[in-house]
């Protein structure tokens, strides 16, 4: 070991037999490594706790400032250029596959190699630090994006989703696509550009995931080269007060579509929820509604489902739902249906078989996360970046009980509580 090494928190867990080096850089970049070197890949992630949500925020005690929808996503865009090259075009050269993606609650930058993890590493650190913006740039941005946002209009199962935000949350941004509106990016100027990067690009809202074939010390060894110090900011980004209520029970939309899409969310009202509780609700839907349970194979012999159909758990801050997706010739009578099992199982409760089943599933999804290099980075940003902890899900993978599970059951799904959303074909087509 070199003498970086007591810089290092090392954290090995029983149940994965994994072992994660972790650090804050004294610029308060957190960084999670985990070596694998077994792995011919390796794969790291910057990331900044900054997504489309964050549109409404303030500084250090300072003044809210409310800016256009979609600039996080246009950050994104605008950081692979600069005065020189193109991001993409360098790592090319390396033979390096590199990505970036904005959601709702952060801005992602990554990459995948099989050699010169180092020089792959100093490429990423390099260009999202050095932002770069000019009137002539973004202008040119704008129509690039504005296509992507027509793009994604024409798309009805993008259509499906955030009808359903809109039918259930009243003011929250998450209503809002991740890449904004057309009118609303033509708002967009380099200087607005260059507050939102200097806020939310801040190294002590910034995190480093890494996995692979690599050396803790020598990653920490390349931050400390190129991890530029600044001024530690306090940021509150917030959103509207949720009443907790949906807006509207139902939401359609007509589209070309051989047969109708649909999404049914139930939302609860927002609270900070453990790792358990997350856990839980991912079982909870596999166990009631997944390929394994009684209500799915019902569903197919009716035809009401077809293999596509599946539940998803929704969490980020201010959102909170669970959410069924799927294509059916009849949303409204599967929708019954999803009701009538909802309180059955409410009052007889979860069957402890199917439970188990899916709780086994479970953990063995979170213990196969340890066998990709993507994986293992993307989680260990997420927990650094939200507070989360993977090996504690793990944990909650292997001890939760069936009880447990009912008792969270009762919480999640309340009928009056619930939007459907569904785009078909016109009547008249």
């Amino acid at each position: 070991m070199s003498s970086h090494s007591d810089r290092f928190e090392v954290r090995e867990d029983r149940l994965t037999g994994e072992t994660v080096y972790f650090t804050t850089h004294p610029t308060g970049v957190k960084i999670a490594i985990c070596p694998k070197p077994e792995f011919k890949t390796s794969y790291a992630v910057f990331g900044t706790k900054y997504g489309s949500i964050d549109n409404d925020f303030s500084v250090d005690g300072g003044e809210f400032t409310r800016v256009p929808d979609g600039i996080a996503h246009y950050l994104e865009h605008k950081l692979f250029e600069n005065e020189d090259c193109d991001a993409f075009e360098r790592y090319a050269k390396l033979g390096a596959c590199a990505n970036a993606y904005t959601s709702f609650d952060k801005t992602c930058y990554l990459f995948a190699c099989t050699r010169e993890f180092d020089k792959a590493l100093e490429i990423l650190l390099d260009f999202v630090q050095k932002p770069y913006f000019t009137e002539e740039t973004v202008r040119k941005e704008q129509g690039i994006i504005a296509q992507e946002i027509d793009m994604y209009r024409d798309n009805p199962g993008w259509c499906v989703f955030f009808n359903l935000m809109k039918a259930m949350y009243r003011d929250h941004p998450i209503r809002i696509d991740v890449a904004g509106t057309v009118e609303s990016i033509s708002l967009i100027t380099p200087e607005l550009l260059y507050r939102c990067y200097d806020t939310f690009y801040n190294p002590n809202n910034m995190v480093l995931g890494v996995a692979g074939n690599v050396d803790p010390q020598r990653v920490l060894e390349i931050c400390d080269r190129l991890l530029l110090p600044k001024k530690q900011l306090r940021i509150v980004s917030r959103c509207p007060e949720d009443d907790g209520r949906v807006v509207q029970p139902f939401i359609e939309q007509e589209f070309d579509v051989p047969l109708p899409i649909f999404q049914l969310g139930f939302k609860e009202r927002w609270r900070v929820t453990t790792e358990r509780e997350r856990v839980l609700s991912g079982i909870i839907k596999n166990a009631v509604f997944g390929p394994v349970s009684d209500f799915y194979s019902r569903m197919m012999r009716k035809k009401l489902i077809n293999p596509g159909f599946g539940c998803d758990y929704m969490y980020l801050s201010g959102v909170q739902n669970m959410i069924f997706q799927g294509m059916s010739h009849s949303p409204e009578t599967l929708r019954d249906e999803i009701f009538e099992e909802i309180e059955r199982v409410r009052r007889d409760g979860i069957s402890p078989r199917l439970f188990e089943c899916a709780r086994r599933s479970c953990f063995g999804s979170q213990i196969s996360f340890f066998n990709n290099a993507d994986d293992i980075a993307d989680n260990l940003a997420d927990d650094l970046m939200f507070g989360t902890d993977t090996f504690e899900a793990v944990k909650a993978a292997a001890e939760v009980t069936v009880d447990e599970g009912n008792q969270r059951f009762l919480e999640q799904f309340e009928l009056s509580n619930s939007s459907l959303s569904v785009v078909r074909r016109s009547k008249e087509a």
